[in-house]
């Protein structure tokens, strides 16, 4: 009250209430400083004070000083006093707000891709942050390590610590597929001959390095039809499904939701009658099962929850019942002009499959809906020599050019490639996976 005691004492205003001590004006300006106190008096210096020190103007501390009004008010910081109408229509709106934040929160757990958004790193995503990892061909014998890629498509270096050499005794190398799990942390696939596994590494660190964490599993008595694996699959249930070439095989594993994460799970009622077959199997090889694999490669869940399943030798693209292990229908086949099927993946929306077709160099594009199937990139465009990875991203499709070292994107209303390549490697990408959408720098 300091202040406006010391406004009280100016002449003016003094003059003022003898003249016109009973007049209307006199009143309302009284009312007014009394209701305008506290900021007048917060705006007066004190003398003996220290000197402020000076604001910080950094995002950093703006964003420490809302964490601090948060926690304060979290801890129920003294808070003006108001009528009970206003207290019923705040709570009513907080009400309101946290169903939202609700509802906000379903939304991104249901995300169909199961990529972290904005609300897993509680800030929007820039173009310069580690949106994609990618495994490349590598040379026999020699490490790997996935390589992190940032939104702009340049490369940010290894995105995995160094990985311990596995029961064999060799060094984790011929890297391939990839899937992300709930907790931001990423399973992938060593598919090494003598060394199979699956890889399980963290979340990202302050430097975007996945820290080597253990095996989710590995090839060995208890697991043999895993061997030389090629993709990797999370199934709507939270199961690991695993393509693997050596023994055309599918082989599911129980998931992080289990008791044993890792240990392989019973064959499916379909396979009941063809002997005893491997732990693990879920799609039996063509020459166990007229409904097996010839040469698997590629395998994507569905939005009606099959999983598809990419045959290369067959020149098919199976659809399976999760539950029963049957064969419910080929998708595509040579009768749409299809040759080795590689790669599988469906648009977020689960309207559009699209195959990336190793003998033709084409992608083709499965219409759900009606069943028709469509060359969506045709031979060559955009220099496209072997495709390989297949993600979609927003309004793209991204493709890996094995033999051009090169990931290509086309936009998927109008199959139109971008300019330029999206990012030049130095190896031959097998796998991308993207761990953060890119935001496109215009967007910013």
């Amino acid at each position: 009250m300091t202040g406006i005691a010391s406004i009280f004492k100016l002449p003016f205003f003094d003059d003022f209430l003898t003249h016109r001590r009973n007049s209307a004006r006199a009143a309302t300006l009284i009312a007014m400083l009394f209701i305008l106190s506290p900021t007048i008096a917060s705006c007066q210096e004190d003398p003996n004070a220290p000197a402020p020190a000076a604001a910080p103007d950094t995002k950093h501390h703006k964003d420490k000083a809302k964490e601090k009004d948060k926690d304060a008010n979290a801890a129920g910081a003294e808070q003006p006093a108001a009528t009970q109408t206003q207290t019923d229509a705040a709570n009513g709106d907080a009400s309101k707000k946290d169903k939202k934040k609700g509802k906000d929160k379903d939304a991104d757990s249901k995300n169909k891709s199961g990529v972290p958004g904005k609300a897993a790193h509680d800030h929007e995503a820039s173009p310069t942050e580690v949106s994609w990892l990618i495994t490349m061909h590598g040379v026999d014998g020699q490490p790997q390590q996935i390589t992190a890629v940032n939104g702009l498509g340049q490369i940010k270096g290894p995105g995995t610590s160094a990985v311990p050499n596995g029961p064999a005794g060799a060094a984790p190398h011929d890297l391939r597929g990839m899937a992300i799990l709930p907790d931001q942390s990423v399973l992938a696939v060593n598919a090494f001959m003598k060394d199979s596994r699956i890889l399980h590494f963290g979340a990202p660190d302050a430097n975007n390095v996945r820290a080597y964490m253990n095996d989710f599993t590995q090839q060995g008595p208890a697991n043999p039809a895993m061997l030389h694996s090629y993709a990797i699959a999370m199934s709507p249930d939270g199961d690991v499904y695993v393509s693997n070439q050596d023994t055309n095989t599918v082989t599911r594993y129980a998931g992080f939701g289990r008791a044993t994460p890792g240990a392989p799970l019973p064959h499916p009622e379909s396979l009941a009658g063809f002997g005893n077959l491997p732990a693990g199997v879920f799609i039996a090889n063509s020459q166990v099962s007229p409904m097996g694999l010839s040469a698997v490669r590629g395998i994507c869940f569905g939005p009606d929850g099959y999983l598809y399943v990419a045959d290369r030798d067959g020149s098919r693209v199976s659809s399976y019942d999760r539950k029963t292990g049957e064969r419910v229908k080929i998708v595509v086949s040579e009768a749409n002009g299809l040759k080795k099927p590689i790669q599988v993946t469906f648009t977020e929306d689960g309207k559009s499959l699209f195959v990336g077709d190793d003998e033709t160099e084409q992608v083709l594009r499965l219409d759900m809906d009606s069943g028709l199937c469509s060359v969506f990139i045709p031979r060559g465009t955009a220099g496209l020599k072997a495709p390989s990875a297949l993600v979609v991203s927003a309004k793209w499709l991204y493709v890996g050019s094995r033999l051009t070292k090169e990931i290509l994107r086309f936009e998927i209303a109008t199959g139109k490639p971008d300019s330029k390549p999206y990012v030049t490697l130095p190896d031959h990408p097998e796998f991308l996976l993207h761990v953060i959408p890119p935001v496109e720098p215009n967007k910013k």
